[in-house]
Parts: C-alpha cells; sequence; structure tokens
C-alpha cells in the first residue's frame, strides 16, 4: 500500500507530515504522522498529532540553541618546564 503526506507544520528545517493512504487529503484517511528534516528523511513516526508536533518543537529548539551557543575553544596547550 503506497502512503501519500501531507503538510501539516513546518519550523526551520523540520516538518510535520499526516500520512494518508490517498492522494487526496482527507482528514478523517489519516493513519499517522511523521516529522521530517528538510531533506524528506523521516525522523520519527508518531499516531497523534500533538506528539509530531512536540517532537519537531524540540529538534527546532535544540538545533537553536547550538547555533546560538559561541563555539567552544580549546585551551591553549601547556608548556611543561
Amino acid at each position: 500500500m503506497k502512503e501519500y503526506s501531507h503538510l501539516i507544520f513546518s519550523k526551520g528545517r523540520y516538518h510535520v507530515v499526516a500520512l494518508a493512504p490517498e492522494e487526496e487529503f482527507d482528514p478523517g484517511e489519516i493513519t499517522g504522522y511523521a516529522v521530517l528534516n528538510s531533506s524528506g528523511a523521516t525522523l520519527r513516526h508518531e499516531l497523534a498529532l500533538d506528539d509530531a508536533r512536540a517532537w519537531m518543537e524540540k529538534l527546532a529548539g535544540e538545533e537553536e540553541l547550538r547555533q546560538t551557543e559561541p563555539p567552544t575553544r580549546a585551551k591553549p596547550a601547556r608548556i611543561r618546564r
């Protein structure tokens, strides 16, 4: 059986899509939800929309933190005498 995805939410590089057996979107035919990255790779499957959205928010928040943190610098080597 072929499964079609229909975009529901996007945040940054992440998307929540509804999964359905038909190409035409019908809210009554949704079989689940998936969180995808910007290249289309499935990161997680969920049965509930709220769970998929929470997972997407978590991923996007972690990415924002990584981008705002200053890069760590290595300490200069100590010279032994």
